[in-house]
């Protein structure tokens, strides 16, 4: 556990880097005490409530190279989601398009996975998770809850973005991006519940990895 949890702060640390998140000393000992609490609360409710299966135990290799398939696989439907929401108004094909240009592939593929994987399912996911045993002894019922919630979550957090002024535009994109990232979150939850965190930062990697190789291509 300690060299886990060791391993998960570095993981953070170094999305943080990455995400040039960590400027100077002050942010650097704030990112990693972010980080320390995360991982240390993380991995003591997952303890609690979370089942890890016999394979995540013993047949690491198989299951990365299953995250990997199911990355892709997650990086193709989020391809096309958002040729879906671009090709509904030019107005938003554009915004999209500025996003993607100004979004980074180290960002993308290396801070967003690290930080966001231990932030919505080491630390949120596993709490939430802790929070609902508390009430009831069904560990489906607990994973649920948690599963779907920290979804949410993760979907709210990538609507910091620009919108369109109009109101009605606005609302469909937002609605369409909470149902995109909200269905985007559910196999990484699954993935941290019942393999593990790595396997869901493989994952979260090669979803945002296939759709930079591919965007050009469709936008």
């Amino acid at each position: 556990m300690k060299i886990a949890a060791a391993a998960a702060w570095l993981a953070f640390m170094t999305g943080l880097i990455a995400g040039g998140e960590v400027t100077d000393v002050a942010s650097f000992a704030i990112g990693a005490a972010t980080g320390a609490l995360f991982v240390v609360v993380g991995f003591a409710a997952a303890s609690r409530t979370r089942v890890l299966s016999d394979a995540a135990r013993s047949d690491h290799a198989r299951l990365a190279v299953l995250a990997i398939a199911i990355g892709i696989a997650c990086g193709l439907a989020n391809l096309a989601a958002n040729w879906l929401i671009a090709s509904s108004h030019p107005g938003l094909r554009e915004l999209l398009v500025q996003r993607f240009r100004a979004i980074g592939a180290l960002v993308a593929v290396v801070s967003a996975p690290l930080t966001e994987e231990i932030t919505v399912r080491l630390f949120l996911m596993s709490v939430l998770g802790w929070i609902v045993s508390r009430f009831t002894n069904n560990r489906s019922v607990v994973f649920g809850i948690a599963l779907v919630a920290s979804s949410l979550v993760f979907a709210a957090l990538h609507l910091g973005r620009p919108f369109p002024g109009d109101p009605a535009v606005a609302s469909y994109y937002r609605a369409a991006l909470l149902i995109k990232y909200t269905l985007a979150g559910l196999p990484m939850g699954w993935l941290f519940w019942r393999w593990g965190l790595p396997y869901a930062m493989i994952c979260h990697a090669l979803v945002n990895a296939t759709h930079i190789a591919l965007e050009r291509f469709i936008f």
